[in-house]
């Protein structure tokens, strides 16, 4: 089991400076472009990443509405691209949302038909195998907050009703 501080090192290495990169208005025009064009793919860091999870990555940030962020998700699922597929890290969008404690993101992404059950596929052994509620929870109790309890709470809201769907269809 890694170390509280090691989770927290690793989770400002992938989260914050990746995002403070995206946060320019070069990396907006380029979502921008990419959503006018209709790519699902977008060049980030000499790698392709799927738009829908860089986009959602930009919603936390300082100088980008979220209101722009969800219209941007909006026309990248419109346009096909999609909603379940993890960037080269192995974060899908709905792992960005419990990442960057973001209720609210979660709640659109969950709306939209992501999948919170699916397991990380991940160099990062912290996180490798986990679906995003046993995610969430191991971020939580790594520095636990309203936003990352709201975010649990989603999650284990969401896996009850889908267990309760699953037995009525039984």
């Amino acid at each position: 089991m890694p170390t509280t501080s090691f989770v927290r090192s690793l989770l400002l290495a992938v989260l914050i400076v990746p995002a403070v990169s995206t946060a320019s208005d070069t990396g907006l025009e380029l979502l921008r472009t990419a959503a006018d064009k209709g790519d699902c793919a977008i060049p980030y860091e000499g790698k392709q990443e799927p738009a829908v999870a860089l986009t959602a990555s930009a919603y936390d940030l300082p100088s980008v509405s979220p209101q722009e962020v969800i219209q941007l998700l909006d026309r990248f699922i419109g346009n096909g691209c999609s909603i379940h597929a993890a960037d080269s890290n192995g974060t899908s969008p709905v792992n960005v949302a419990v990442l960057s404690s973001q209720p609210e993101l979660l709640n659109y992404l969950l709306e939209k038909g992501a999948d919170p059950t699916t397991t990380i596929v991940s160099a990062r052994q912290w996180a490798n195998g986990k679906n995003s509620l046993e995610f969430a929870e191991l971020i939580f109790r790594t520095k636990p907050s309203s936003s990352r309890a709201a975010v649990v709470d989603i999650l284990k809201r969401y896996e009850s009703a889908v267990s309760s769907s699953s037995a009525k269809a039984e």
